[in-house]
């Protein structure tokens, strides 16, 4: 979502829609079929992406990370989607969206024209919160070896 003041600088997101048969078919899917669908599409291409023989080993709530993705995988994976359902796909797709289920949600969004935006949240720091050093090492020149050593030094 790009702020009101900013959208003259940034170039306006085209919405994409399934350029190929089967994407055409899970676009016309009721919304609960076609989540369903697409929930095991994602998993059948990350079980093939992974090597595996099978989607069921695939959880939906796991991120992407933990089930071995790379940044080639995520560019195969992304590649994948992209030609099984006809959809212009980014390539951050599986950064913005960590999980299986995730993904699927992003991509059965993208075929129904629902608008779909990544789960980031940020909370605004407060100014007046202490900060606190939780631990920290000490490698420094100057004979710099602890970190009462490196506040005198500060």
């Amino acid at each position: 979502m790009v702020p009101p003041i900013l959208h003259g600088l940034v170039p306006g997101q085209k919405r994409t829609s399934a350029t190929n048969m089967l994407g055409r078919q899970l676009a016309s899917l009721p919304d609960a079929e076609r989540d369903i669908a697409v929930r095991g599409l994602v998993r059948g291409q990350v079980a093939e992406v992974l090597g595996h023989v099978g989607a069921d080993r695939i959880a939906v709530g796991r991120a992407f990370s933990e089930l071995g993705f790379d940044s080639l995988t995520a560019v195969e994976l992304r590649n994948r989607l992209a030609s099984v359902t006809g959809l212009r796909l980014p390539s951050t797709l599986i950064f913005d969206y960590p999980t299986v289920a995730a993904l699927a949600a992003y991509v059965s969004g993208e075929l129904s024209g629902r608008e779909m935006t990544a789960d980031v949240s940020t909370a605004a720091a407060d100014p007046d919160e202490p900060i606190a050093i939780v631990g920290m090492a000490c490698r420094y020149p100057g004979g710099v070896n602890s970190p009462d050593e490196l506040w005198d030094l500060v």
